[in-house]
């Protein structure tokens, strides 16, 4: 649950109960892509991954993590226990890239019923 708070933080632009406790434009700024990625679309910023469609998310060893979708307004909050610490022996890292892809798709498919 703390991570979906947190991703609704991000999501609120670092914004609680009106009250602001980050600087106007730190969430922009480490959100903005910084360097490529080996994925196409995918680059990363100050501790986020970043995706060419706007969304981002924070990658925790052993499969933790916060998927966030501004264009949604989705947050995904994964916890986990990977068999190793980044998660590709057992492919469970493209997996849950795979789970965020899978979740974007079917929210666009109930959009356009």
């Amino acid at each position: 649950l703390d991570f979906a708070r947190f991703g609704q933080f991000i999501l609120d632009g670092g914004v609680i109960d009106g009250k602001r406790l980050v600087p106007e434009n730190w969430i922009e700024q480490a959100t903005t892509k910084r360097i490529g990625y080996n994925n196409p679309g995918q680059g990363y910023g100050y501790q986020w991954w970043t995706y060419d469609n706007g969304a981002i998310a924070a990658r925790g060893i052993f499969g933790q993590g916060i998927y966030l979708d501004p264009n949604r307004n989705l947050i995904i909050a994964t916890n986990s226990s990977w068999s190793t610490a980044l998660g590709y022996e057992d492919q469970e890292n493209p997996n849950r890239e795979a789970f965020y892809q899978t979740v974007v798709s079917a929210i666009d498919a109930e959009s356009t019923q």
